[in-house]
């Protein structure tokens, strides 16, 4: 395994992220990380952008060009909480949660 992937996966660990949640939300299947960490590919690496944004990291970080972790925005562990439970959910249900905190956050000063 190549040190990009190991840093991905140390980002699973600190997120408490299953390779599976990351996959889902990738749209890649099971094997994926099977093919990668057997270095038969490298297409993890077509998704760093995604994944540096998701763990809220650089992708400088993830591909070796920066050796510390600098987040890139500072969330919240409620914030990561709640990132972290919407990378489980299907696209529908996405789509329903995204629909209802704009309607609360629309409708939050008529309190």
């Amino acid at each position: 395994m190549d040190d990009t992937l190991n840093r991905i996966q140390e980002q699973l660990k600190l997120h408490k992220m299953s390779k599976i949640q990351l996959l889902t939300f990738l749209g890649l299947t099971k094997s994926a990380w099977s093919s990668w960490e057997r270095g038969e590919t490298t297409t993890y690496k077509d998704h760093i952008p995604e994944i540096a944004g998701l763990f809220n990291v650089s992708a400088d970080y993830l591909l070796g060009i920066e050796q510390k972790n600098k987040p890139v925005v500072e969330h919240d562990e409620l914030s990561n909480e709640i990132l972290n439970l919407f990378i489980g959910l299907s696209e529908k249900d996405k789509t329903e949660l995204i629909e209802y905190a704009r309607y609360k956050f629309e409708h939050q000063s008529e309190k």
